[in-house]
């Protein structure tokens, strides 16, 4: 696995993805879930990480197109999987905003994100 560092060329943050009037939220846990699995990806093979990220982003414009549309798990979560890798983008809607709160991979640990909180 490649040395991890404060910058990298492909790594990318959702915390300032805006799609249409939605404004999105991501809980830091989620975005260490994000940068870790793109990492994962990239050690596997070159660009794969990046072709991660942009999953991640082609399924948060869907999400945030139409935010009700999605499967809803538990309560008022929802998710929306990944089309080419096996994750989902649980969220919820909170007014006008999305909350991200996990990039769950879907063959591991059910459930572990839902008393994530956003802090204060």
């Amino acid at each position: 696995m490649p040395a991890q560092s404060a910058v990298v060329p492909w790594t990318r943050s959702c915390e300032s993805f805006e799609a249409g009037f939605m404004r999105i939220v991501t809980h830091p846990e989620a975005e260490q879930e994000l940068a870790a699995a793109a990492w994962w990806y990239e050690a596997q093979q070159l660009g794969l990480g990046d072709a991660f990220l942009d999953e991640f982003e082609v399924t948060l414009r869907r999400i945030a197109e139409v935010p009700t549309q999605w499967r809803v798990i538990r309560g008022d979560n929802r998710k929306l999987n990944f089309h080419r890798f096996p994750y989902a983008i649980v969220y919820s809607v909170e007014g006008e905003v999305l909350v991200v709160k996990a990039v769950m991979h879907l063959h591991r640990r059910p459930f572990y994100w839902q008393s994530r909180k956003l802090p204060e």
